[in-house]
């Protein structure tokens, strides 16, 4: 997507009254977004450690983030995605920002159906300014209906728990669970009697490289066997390899390294690895190999060195940490200098403290190889819940949606014992919701192929009755499938989320009726795993 098409989007003002207005960003906005949004993110556990019993300086890694992402070159949006408010009133040297929304642009998948999500992220308040429905203004009316504009099926967004439910979301999506390798002393050492150094090494992937890692970048080369997942595209690639670098010159640098895995007797390259750090620690993101190598050769060698190069990182993240002030003032009292010297020996003590044994997890799916060749080193507490990280998700029209993705839903029809079936799909939400058309969905299926989906209200027994035998009088009654989902909780159906059974239990105003139902639902929507790549600006 570029910065032009972005720009196209874009609406005039909109006057909320008490000079404040609605817009859409410019690059011109870069610093009071970063200002705004590195204050309202200061108690974020990323980036450099919070101190303890002191307010936390602005965090720096949202001020390079935002920087990223409005730079004109971020993978994720263009300097024209932030839908903002504005105070035109606000006093002198006051940031005029007081709240933000941006909309990102993700490529993804629904099965053999390709297609994109629009994801809100990064939204702050002013303080000042809360609680007087910003963010709502910003999600409905600027970030919702330029999402659907873009032909984005829906939106997820990580947030803060139960806050997103009002505009339309559910739980719909997560990432995979993960795989933890508690610490590089598990892994075998290097057979010295066959090697006097590794058989495979890794090296930092540069613009050259672009062409492999494409190639491999396929979810069948990753073994990413998802339901729903997200691709790893050629714009992807050129940005964490080469754009990140060329944009951003803090210690905040970016949150990928990208490793090109090398054999060392011929200098071949046979794959690649990407890995994260600064949302959930040390993690293994993705590993494709030629299908020429095999993980049995590359799987060790691999892991010994993404520890050695993960202890490095952590070192050098440890060596530039800024040592905070004190924050000083001529107004500070007793009280605020007491709350000073108290941070100041936490975090003289969090200094002295010993590091804590370094962990990788392995975001992979639980049948990649690497994942089946560890076993048991690739550990998963059995006593640990564990359902992986979990996202926000607003689907706005259930049919729209549901004709995008048709061809895969008649695959699986197809490849069923419903193989032919005909008649309607009628599900019953009992009231309309935000981001949802109607208070129920009717889908039209003819010899396995859907024709129609509309949005449907269940009108009563009454009427039901009567369009019955109006159907049954002209000689076309249809096969109805009904069933019935608190608002919002077919979305967890419909991704895979969570199985017909699992709603089933876990709702008791989930019904359906009859087993062919049951089957019908079961073979459309089953459950299964999604891979979510989300983080990588």
């Amino acid at each position: 997507m570029t910065a032009t098409q972005s720009q196209s989007n874009s609406t005039e003002p909109i006057d909320l009254g008490n000079g404040l207005i609605m817009r859409w960003s410019t690059a011109a906005d870069i610093d009071n977004l970063a200002k705004l949004l590195s204050e309202s993110f200061r108690w974020l556990g990323i980036g450099d450690p919070l101190p303890k019993d002191a307010i936390p300086p602005p965090n720096e890694f949202i001020k390079s983030a935002t920087s990223l992402l409005m730079s004109g070159k971020s993978v994720a949006m263009s300097e024209y995605d932030y839908a903002l408010v504005e105070d035109t009133q606000r006093g002198k040297g006051a940031n005029p920002v007081v709240a933000c929304v941006c909309l990102h642009h993700v490529k993804a998948y629904y099965g053999s159906v390709d297609v994109t999500f629009g994801k809100p992220e990064l939204v702050a308040t002013d303080p000042d300014y809360r609680n007087q429905g910003l963010v709502r203004k910003l999600m409905l009316q600027m970030i919702h209906p330029k999402s659907d504009a873009r032909g984005h099926v829906l939106q997820v967004i990580p947030g803060i728990s139960h806050f997103y439910r009002q505009f339309g979301y559910e739980y719909g999506l997560c990432t995979y669970t993960g795989f933890d390798i508690e610490s590089s002393d598990v892994l075998p050492p290097l057979d010295k009697t066959k090697y006097s150094t590794e058989p495979y090494t890794l090296r930092e992937a540069t613009i050259s490289d672009l062409p492999l890692l494409n190639r491999l970048s396929t979810p069948q080369a990753r073994h990413a066997n998802a339901v729903v997942g997200q691709y790893y595209t050629p714009e992807f690639w050129q940005y964490v390899v080469h754009d990140v670098h060329q944009i951003n010159k803090s210690r905040f640098l970016g949150d990928r390294d990208t490793r090109i895995i090398v054999e060392t007797a011929t200098g071949r390259e046979v794959g690649f690895t990407n890995t994260s750090t600064v949302f959930f620690g040390h993690r293994l993101q993705a590993m494709a190999l030629e299908e020429d190598a095999t993980y049995l050769d590359v799987a060790y060698p691999v892991l010994r060195q993404l520890f050695d190069i993960a202890k490095e990182r952590r070192a050098k993240t440890i060596k530039n940490r800024p040592v905070l002030p004190p924050s000083h003032s001529s107004t500070e009292t007793k009280e605020d200098k007491e709350a000073t010297t108290t941070a100041e020996t936490a975090s003289e003590k969090t200094a002295a403290a010993p590091e804590p044994r370094l962990s990788m997890n392995l975001n992979l799916h639980e049948k990649h190889p690497l994942v089946v060749l560890l076993g048991r080193k690739a550990k998963q507490d059995p006593e640990e819940i564990n359902p992986g990280f979990r996202l926000y998700t607003r689907i706005g029209s259930y049919p729209s949606f549901i004709l995008k993705v048709a061809p895969e839903l008649e695959a699986r029809l197809a490849a069923s014992a419903l193989a032919g079936i005909s008649g309607r799909l009628r599900l019953d939400f009992f009231r309309s919701v935000e981001g949802c058309a109607a208070k129920g969905l009717e889908v039209f299926i003819e010899k396995g192929k859907i024709t129609q989906a509309q949005g449907w209200t269940n009108p009563g027994p009454e009427k039901l009755l009567e369009e019955r035998m109006k159907w049954k009088a002209a000689g076309n009654e249809p096969k109805v499938y009904d069933a019935a989902f608190p608002p919002l909780v077919f979305t967890m159906l419909l991704t895979g989320r969570q199985s017909l059974k699992d709603l089933y239990l876990a709702y008791g105003d989930v019904d359906i009726w009859g087993h062919e139902t049951r089957l019908l639902l079961n073979t459309l929507f089953p459950k299964g795993e999604h891979f979510l790549d989300l983080f990588c600006w």
